[in-house]
């Protein structure tokens, strides 16, 4: 390794008397350390250096090193100083520093062909990248995974790599690149971008322990900067101004004064104008002074006008959420939060909410494209607590007032209370009709037990008898299968199971009815059957029962108070798909308000009704994929109509394919 001495001009009678500290610089980082044409060190390092020397009277023998080998020689001892360092609290415990000079920085260096993919060093992930060992960005970037890395001993060698195209990226301070790539002609090919990557102060390291030279080199620094001869020095390496630069200068303060002066002339010739408009503009002023009391009073308005929407919003029971075009949520009104089940109303997260987040997997804004504005939708949620939560919500578009589009609203309302009122109302209705069953259920079981006991009172004295046998063996049973299906019919009716599509007949159909007889008999009520043999139907039983139920209960009470009391059930075929179950009564009649409300829920004409009774019909016949239909006169009496599907073989096989 080759050892250059600069010797500080002095005396020979002093020079005899100086002390020698061997100082290691970079030979390839200009233009702070490098090489220069006679084969010696240069740069803004060895000339500060030298400042410090020639004010202590010292003599410093400069040696080039890598910046690994002089470390390692700094710490062994070998060498004294190292000229230009970057400061990191890891070499702190090795190394004594001095106060800083300069900040050093890193940059992104890359091919110009690629600065569009690279902005800052979050987008060089994935990229292969080339950097100096000892960089303290290189921390950094060992925690940014899928980073491909390559190392190098010092910046030059780094920099060669990407100019070989062996790297995407290099990372390095911009002053050492930019003196590189104009000395190899590759200005125009690569691109530093300025964003400043880890600043670090920029110093000179001593041997740890050594506090006469950091003292020494210390109070030089400070003297330096104090006189500007630091910024002199930095000003002079790396801020150079060559005559070129220095003609354009020249010429664009040329330009500037033409300008300049212009530009005074301009204004000259406008301050006269003004001088003119001056009046104009006063009189204007009483003008725009009211314009600009009745903008406030406007403003006010429109503040108060604001603060009136938002408490409407605030009070309302309906939830509104509303998002801008790119689907980001502009605002949110108190009771969405309520709803979403959001406790925190000034830092919250509509993502926290489960019920916000089981709503958006049904994607309404695709809903509202597919079906239009106003589509409604409801979702069914449960809760921490196992609850089942019913939310019915509508997404709709936004409009300016030049229809334009401009967002979405989104509208909940929870829905669970009032679904479960109507399910215990709905409960009580069936419960009030299964009452008004007792009585024929009553009368339908004491016919077979009758039979069952006179068997029984006679078994003990004609059981020897092979006719009472017999007789016993034939009719008992039948008296049993008797019971066995009144209680079925009865159970099926109390307690509901899921739709069960299948064939039924029309007289399996009618099996409940006769549980009513008995009421009717008690009410003198002329009860007639009209019902085609061999009319089948594709339905669930079990719900069309209840349905016409329902519907002869409602008869019943009708006709109660009529001097004609008189109700007739018709079974018949409409076509060939569809059969048609008519109920008519004698019973007062209903006025056209009444029929247009009557499938309504909650609506009813009876004192002691809920209004559920036909709401619940209407639906059980719609699962069936059936219809209902009502035509009325007043004090004459109302005929039900309702369209079932029948049962058709090579129907069913399809479906079941």
């Amino acid at each position: 390794m080759l050892f250059f001495t600069l010797t500080i001009s002095c005396p020979l009678s002093i020079f005899a008397e100086q002390k020698t500290y061997k100082i290691a610089g970079e030979s390839l980082l200009p233009p702070f350390s490098y090489e220069n044409d006679q084969g010696k060190l240069s740069g803004l390092n060895i000339e500060l250096m030298n400042k410090v020397a020639k004010e202590n009277g010292v003599h410093f023998t400069y040696i080039p090193m890598e910046m690994p080998d002089a470390e390692r020689a700094l710490k062994n001892g070998e060498i004294d100083a190292i000229a230009g360092i970057t400061y990191s609290t890891d070499k702190d415990r090795e190394f004594d520093f001095s106060i800083p000079y300069f900040t050093m920085s890193n940059s992104l260096v890359l091919p110009a062909t690629n600065q569009n993919k690279v902005k800052g060093i979050a987008d060089i992930r994935d990229l292969h990248v080339v950097l100096e060992n000892n960089s303290p960005v290189l921390s950094t970037l060992l925690n940014m995974r899928n980073t491909d890395l390559t190392l190098t001993t010092n910046q030059y060698s780094g920099l060669l790599t990407l100019i070989q195209d062996r790297a995407d990226v290099f990372i390095g301070n911009k002053w050492t690149t930019s003196f590189f790539l104009k000395k190899w002609n590759q200005e125009q090919n690569y691109v530093i971008r300025d964003e400043v990557i880890e600043p670090a102060d920029y110093t000179i390291a001593v041997k740890e322990g050594n506090h006469q030279l950091l003292s020494m080199i210390n109070k030089s620094l400070t003297d330096l900067k104090a006189k500007g001869e630091v910024n002199i020095l930095i000003d002079a390496w790396l801020r150079p101004q060559n005559e070129d630069v220095i003609a354009k200068l020249k010429q664009f303060i040329y330009f500037l004064v033409f300008f300049i002066s212009i530009g005074v002339l301009i204004v000259f010739i406008i301050y006269i104008w003004n001088q003119r408009l001056k009046k104009a503009v006063n009189a204007q002023t009483s003008k725009l002074r009211l314009l600009n009391e009745d903008l406030k009073r406007q403003r006010q308005s429109n503040a108060d006008s604001n603060a009136f929407k938002e408490q409407i919003l605030n009070n309302i029971d309906t939830g509104i959420i509303t998002f801008g075009l790119d689907r980001t949520i502009s605002s949110c009104n108190k009771r969405a939060l309520e709803i979403l089940e959001i406790t925190n109303p000034i830092d919250f997260n509509l993502e926290d909410s489960p019920i916000f987040t089981k709503l958006f997997e049904n994607n309404p804004f695709k809903q509202l494209s597919q079906q239009g504005d106003g589509a409604t939708y409801h979702i069914l949620e449960t809760n921490d607590e196992g609850e089942r939560k019913v939310i019915y919500y509508s997404m709709h578009k936004m409009f300016d007032s030049m229809k334009n589009e401009i967002g979405y609203l989104l509208s909940i309302n929870d829905e669970t209370e009032k679904k479960k009122l109507e399910q215990k109302l709905i409960t009580q209705e069936k419960l009030h009709a299964l009452g008004q069953l007792v009585a024929g259920v009553a009368h339908e079981i004491r016919n077979p037990l009758t039979s069952i006991k006179t068997f029984i009172d006679l078994l003990p004295s004609k059981y020897d008898r092979p006719q009472f046998r017999e007789v016993l063996m034939e009719h008992l049973p039948v008296e049993v299968n008797r019971l066995n299906m009144i209680v079925t019919d009865l159970i099926e009716y109390a307690r509901p199971r899921p739709p069960n599509i299948q064939s039924c007949s029309a007289n399996e159909l009618t099996s409940l009815l006769a549980f009513l007889q008995v009421t009717m008999n008690k009410n003198n009520i002329e009860f007639e059957q009209n019902i085609e043999s061999d009319l089948t139907f594709f339905i669930d039983p079990q719900q069309i029962r209840q349905v016409l139920l329902n519907l002869l209960l409602n008869a019943v009470q009708a006709v109660e108070k009529s001097s004609e009391k008189k109700i007739k059930i018709i079974m018949e075929k409409e076509n060939g798909e569809m059969g048609r179950i008519l109920i008519i009564d004698t019973g007062k009649g209903m006025s056209q308000e009444e029929i247009n409300h009557i499938f309504e829920p909650f609506y009813t004409s009876k004192e002691k009704g809920v209004g559920l009774g036909l709401t619940l019909s209407y639906n059980l016949i719609k699962e069936n994929k059936g219809d209902i239909y009502v035509s009325s006169i007043p004090a004459q009496g109302t005929k039900f109509t309702v369209v079932l599907p029948l049962f058709i073989e090579k129907k069913v096989e399809a479906t079941q394919d």
